[in-house]
């Protein structure tokens, strides 16, 4: 029954199938940490409560941070999928309503990608497990991540074309894309969260502009902006092409 009404909400079956891939995905990654936990021989049982594991989350060993990032990435693929079952189930959808949704998404995307720089942990891997597991372990969380962001683009992206143009649909995904891999920025290196926009929103905007006005002082981690956006957007133009193809 409950598949029933979840199945009911998506576009297509194809769409559905895509969704329960990306669940499967997920279970996959959560497999991986939790055979690690395992053979560590990690005391699960002494995580009680939410705060516990909120705790223990930073503590490289337990992998937990990846949980945590994998559940953030998977926000905005499901803002993208209320956009869209929003705009199809109303005839004339609020433009208030569409643009709230998109600047809610535009707000949580950069989670997704976000993953692909928790590879930089490997360095810090223990031995307690071959190195290749943990490597694996986090190319399957990033991939994951990344995987989730791409889809939740090509939402928007079919929402979009419904209203604008193609070049113009285009130009706000290239846009998103950039705006995204500066909040991976944020997130890494200035250590923001995606609530701070609404906890913080002043000291945020603050921290932007001075770092926009004075970008050479910033060089060397803006950089990640210019290669993660590139990266990011080559890959969103092959996946494109590959649908069209």
């Amino acid at each position: 029954m409950i598949l029933s009404i979840i199945k009911s909400l998506f576009r297509n079956e194809r769409q559905y199938k895509l969704f329960l891939i990306l669940i499967l995905t997920t279970l996959f990654d959560f497999s991986l940490i939790f055979y690690r936990l395992y053979h560590t021989q990690y005391d699960v049982a002494a995580i009680d409560t939410t705060t516990d594991m909120l705790e223990t989350r930073g503590i490289f060993g337990t992998f937990f941070f990846l949980i945590w990032n994998l559940f953030l990435a998977w926000i905005p693929y499901w803002v993208a999928l209320s956009l869209d079952v929003y705009t199809r189930l109303r005839r004339t959808p609020s433009v208030l309503s569409i643009v709230f949704l998109l600047c809610l998404w535009l707000l949580f995307f950069p989670n997704a990608p976000y993953i692909v720089t928790d590879l930089l942990h490997f360095k810090y891997t223990t031995g307690a497990v071959p190195f290749w597991y943990d490597l694996m372990l986090l190319v399957s969380f990033a991939w994951t991540g990344l995987i989730l962001g791409y889809c939740s683009l090509f939402e928007v992206q079919r929402v979009l074309d419904t209203y604008f143009s193609k070049k113009i649909t285009w130009a706000f995904i290239v846009a998103a894309i950039w705006l995204g891999s500066f909040g991976v920025y944020m997130g890494r290196y200035q250590r923001w969260n995606s609530w701070d926009a609404f906890t913080h929103p002043f000291s945020l905007v603050r921290m932007q502009i001075h770092v926009l006005a004075n970008p050479l002082d910033y060089i060397g981690t803006l950089g990640v902006v210019v290669v993660l956006g590139g990266f990011m957007l080559l890959g969103y133009m092959t996946l494109s092409a590959m649908r069209r193809a």
